[in-house]
């Protein structure tokens, strides 16, 4: 016995026990939050941050139990009459501060032998300052503020990015990952031995009983860093529920301890001579074997209030009854597991013990509840969009790469800038292009040509049984394998393409194209996913080499104008020259057969007169010359002189055919 009261007695003096020892645990628990909290506010650790936040959580609450059970005692020891009201704190403050003002005003319009007096009551004045701050009511919000950090590091644990080791380099990536999962373990112990130590003093001290139980917090989330850190070391990632679950336990611990100082402070009564009130957490000290927490409820009703529920028979016929209706509504839920409710745009192939038996349509619907029947939900009729073309720095590990629709575009006005979304410019690079090297030509040699395409694919679940039953068996994951099919089939199409042929085709021909040829292979593949559209939204150059492939352009539609030019000239000198020819021997045969015809008539009258030369004799030979002098002299105005025409008083005639303009200018000559 007396060697059992020495090691008690030992024990009793150890570095954690007594009001020391709590003070120390709680400078502990106050330095591994911060370091813990700086720690989880660092970006780009090498290993899981998260657990950072979650122990800083963790170690707060223990600084929470331990500083609001000082506080409270603090408040108990106060006897209203010493306790000063805010008000006048307040006030005190204000007039300290406008008399420290003042006083510095005076020193300064005062020489050197005057400071000297003023020296002590400046000194004065700083302690009456602290005295009255040291009476500020301060204590009511130190746990709710250490509350709300360790809440928000919990929220920051959950909010935070899950963490992936670094795969390209394994060797230098699990070196800190090692070095965390020790620090973590040799945590866990530390914490383990102070865990231990409390929980042999609990039934002795209510403060070694609610420490344990806050112990008991810390020490699951040091283990739960401990897993996390070994899980990530083995499969390169870091379990996100595990992190949460701690989380929440961590946070729902510091609400509790708010909530319990704050009732406390303001509402709870004094406690009784002999009783010790301490910060405990219920959900804290329901983390231990054979826990009873409605027991210690019942227990603390009965010592500080006089209420036994134990001589409650309401109560004692709801704990009766609670195991048969607790069996009932978990037989109902599990019944009503069999009951489907499906929308106007969902379908569901129910499977009963694992086979397809039918396809349901919107409605409700009644089956076997699981495990013996299942009702596999699917879409009716809606049309799902796929980024075919995707981006050039996409992942192919990544599930969701590509599988993401164009974002709407919000109304722009009509003067406004254009949204990116359908900024189609070839000098812009635009989101979810791929970048794709194709055959070209560079004079008389093959080349390679770089093109930028944006293709999407519209495409739904057909509207019959057989269809959603193809589209939901043979495929795991249906957008990308119809993703995986569009972008083979759209590579292939641009690579059997030059660029200047890509550019000169209609995109509705092209999207035409692509929409047959990728149906043709989903049909082939899978079943039952029927292609609505094919939307080309850009094919082009590279948005760097958009410049160059505009001057090249440009110069190529400026020599085959001039080649179109040279080659007009050229045709219109031609035909003209030709025109001229036509015309110039068409005058020529013209003129020909004018002179043949004028000879050919001229030879006729020549071998007439000659005939009638022969056949008249002297009298035609005159005749035919009183004809030539008559056509010859017909236009032109004649004197006659002939001294013979009045000779012998002969009367004389004038045959002359004259006009009457030529009449009147005839004169007889005697």
């Amino acid at each position: 016995m007396v060697q059992r009261a020495v090691r008690e007695s030992r024990e009793a003096r150890g570095w954690f026990a007594g009001r020391d020892g709590e003070t120390r645990l709680g400078a502990c628990a106050l330095g591994l939050a911060v370091v813990c909290g700086v720690l989880a506010l660092v970006p780009r650790l090498p290993f899981d941050a998260r657990w950072c936040a979650v122990l800083a959580s963790a170690s707060l609450d223990i600084l929470i139990a331990v500083l609001g059970t000082r506080l409270y005692a603090g408040r108990i020891t106060t006897t209203p009459a010493d306790r000063v009201p805010l008000w006048k704190t307040l006030l005190g403050l204000a007039q300290l501060a406008f008399r420290q003002k003042a006083g510095k005003g005076k020193r300064n319009n005062t020489s050197d032998d005057s400071g000297e007096g003023a020296q002590p009551q400046a000194e004065a004045i700083h302690a009456d300052v602290r005295a009255l701050l040291r009476a500020l009511p301060w204590r009511p919000c130190a746990v709710p503020l250490l509350a709300l950090v360790s809440l928000a590091y919990a929220a920051l644990a959950w909010q935070r990015p899950a963490f992936e080791a670094n795969a390209g380099n394994a060797v230098n990536a699990q070196a800190p990952l090692f070095v965390a999962g020790a620090c973590a373990l040799a945590l866990a112990f530390g914490v383990l031995l102070a865990e231990r130590m409390y929980a042999h003093h609990g039934e002795r001290s209510t403060s070694a009983h609610s420490l344990a139980a806050l112990l008991r917090v810390l020490l699951v989330a040091a283990l739960g860093a401990a897993a996390s850190v070994a899980l990530t070391a083995y499969a390169g990632a870091s379990p996100t529920w595990l992190v949460r679950l701690v989380a929440v336990l961590s946070g729902a611990v510091a609400i509790e301890l708010a909530a319990r100082a704050a009732w406390a402070w303001f509402s709870a009564p004094a406690p009784q001579a002999g009783e010790v009130w301490t910060l405990s957490s219920t959900i804290a000290q329901a983390m231990r074997a054979h826990a009873r927490p409605f027991a210690a409820l019942d227990e603390q009703l009965r010592a500080r209030y006089g209420i036994d529920l134990r001589q409650n028979w309401a109560l004692q016929s709801f704990a009766r009854l609670l195991p048969a209706t607790l069996a009932v509504m978990l037989l109902a839920g599990w019944l009503l597991g069999g009951v489907t409710i499906l929308g106007p745009d969902q379908r569901a192939v129910y499977e009963r013990f694992g086979a397809p038996a039918a396809v349901w349509q919107p409605g409700l619907h009644v089956g076997l509840p699981w495990p013996f029947g299942r009702a596999r939900v699917i879409d009716n009729g809606a049309i799902h969009q796929l980024i075919v073309s995707g981006s050039a720095g996409d992942d192919i590990n990544d599930p969701n790469a590509g599988q993401r629709a164009a974002p709407t575009v919000a109304q722009v006005p009509a003067d406004g800038r254009t949204p990116a979304q359908l900024d189609r410019l070839w000098d812009v690079a635009h989101p979810w292009e791929t970048t794709q090297v194709i055959a070209g030509t560079s004079g008389d040699q093959q080349a390679f040509q770089i093109v930028s395409a944006d293709v999407r694919l519209d495409y739904r679940i057909g509207l019959s049984d057989a269809a959603a039953r193809a589209a939901l068996y043979r495929a795991v994951d249906l957008d990308q394998t119809v993703r995986s099919i569009a972008n083979r089939e759209v590579v292939r199409y641009l690579a059997s393409r030059t660029l200047p042929a890509l550019l000169d085709t209609p995109q509705t021909a092209m999207a035409a194209t692509l929409r047959g040829v990728v149906q043709h292979e989903l049909d082939r593949a899978i079943g039952g996913i029927e292609v609505v559209a094919v939307v080309i939204e850009s094919v082009h150059p590279p948005a760097g080499a958009a410049a160059a492939y505009h001057g090249v352009q440009a110069a190529q539609i400026r020599a085959e104008a001039s080649v179109v030019e040279a080659r007009g000239f050229a045709a219109a000198t031609v035909g003209g020259a030709q025109r001229q020819a036509i015309e110039a021997v068409a005058q020529g045969s013209a003129n020909g057969a004018d002179a043949l015809a004028v000879a050919r008539v001229q030879q006729a009258g020549f071998d007439a007169d000659v005939i009638a030369q022969g056949l008249g004799g002297p009298a035609f030979a005159f005749e035919y010359y009183l004809h030539a002098l008559q056509k010859g002299l017909q236009n032109a105005n004649l004197t006659i002189i002939d001294d013979r025409l009045a000779s012998g008083g002969r009367a004389t005639f004038d045959l002359r055919s004259l006009t009457p303009a030529a009449a009147q200018g005839v004169r007889p000559a005697w």
